[in-house]
């Protein structure tokens, strides 16, 4: 893998908050970082004139072996999963990371090719290139957890490309992911939180007044401003009340930064917006995790 192809997946494109603000200070000295799950760097690419595919992942290969089951797991799971909503494919579950990398590999190779040629025949393929990028890589390694990321950016034609960005923690104590997974629920039109092991109070006013707090101080970065309530709203979209911004669909990951929010393009707000991201700290959300997530911040 090429250092410029590391470097374009692991950016993926999206804008973070750098806010210094309550919702993005940390209070995590006492978590030692420790380089505990040894990995190896995988890669597949393919570039020409019309298609370019380039993909990545960090492999666990040495640490405990429940640990490495999990985020193996979750690897093969991310591989099967398509952006954009689309359907997910049976995961190519292995412990050979380069026979759970190639199956992915083929597959956009192959699909993009097909886009490309119908595109073409459409006549509106000339001079594109089609694209998808993913990279699949360790984020945070501490004593009590390690943090996996996946990004994802890509071009199937149409006015602009995509990115996606999702993560998640998994306990060091108990070697278990930490999170959650959403449902689209048709009759309220809304995504419903299930299988929650992440936070105990995820309906608490007071973890809302957090997460708003974390979206106004996005926003506000990129003129140095604090936006109103009012303002906040006219910034977001399919959201009614600014004291009631949804979980993000991804759950937020454990980093030495603090707890991380990213939500997806045109989640909560226009793909203008970017993917709305930022950090609260541990000594503030910390009420409302379960003990299982709280176990891994709390000496």
């Amino acid at each position: 893998m090429t250092i410029a192809m590391a470097a374009l997946l692991t950016a993926c494109g999206h804008r973070t908050s750098q806010a210094n603000s309550d919702a993005d200070s940390t209070s995590v000295d006492s978590i030692q970082v420790i380089d505990s799950l040894k990995t190896d760097s995988i890669g597949l690419q393919h570039e020409d004139s019309t298609v370019s595919v380039m993909l990545h992942i960090e492999w666990p290969t040495a640490g405990s072996e429940e640990l490495i089951a999990s985020v193996r797991h979750y690897i093969c799971q991310e591989l099967a999963t398509s952006p954009n909503q689309e359907e997910k494919i049976k995961a190519v579950e292995t412990e050979d990371g380069q026979l759970a990398l190639k199956p992915t590999f083929q597959r956009y190779l192959k699909g993009l090719n097909q886009m490309w040629r119908e595109a073409l025949e459409g006549g509106y393929a000339e001079g594109m290139t089609f694209s998808y990028y993913l990279n699949i890589f360790k984020l945070a390694d501490t004593e009590r957890y390690v943090t996996y990321l996946t990004n994802s950016e890509g071009f199937y034609g149409g006015a602009h490309g995509f990115a996606t960005s999702t993560g998640l923690t998994f306990s060091k104590i108990t070697n278990r992911p930490l999170g959650y997974h959403t449902e689209y629920n048709e009759k309220t039109e809304q995504f419903e939180v299930r299988e929650q092991t992440l936070f105990s109070q995820p309906s608490s006013p007071k973890l809302a007044a957090l997460i708003k707090e974390g979206v106004r101080s996005y926003f506000g970065s990129f003129d140095n401003s604090k936006p109103s309530d009012d303002e906040l709203l006219s910034e977001l979209i399919g959201v009614p009340d600014v004291n009631r911004i949804p979980l993000p669909s991804s759950p937020p990951v454990f980093t030495p930064d603090g707890l991380s929010f990213t939500y997806q393009q045109y989640e909560i707000a226009p793909y203008a917006a970017g993917m709305i991201n930022f950090n609260i700290a541990y000594d503030k959300v910390l009420p409302y995790l379960t003990p299982e997530a709280a176990e891994l911040v709390v000496e």
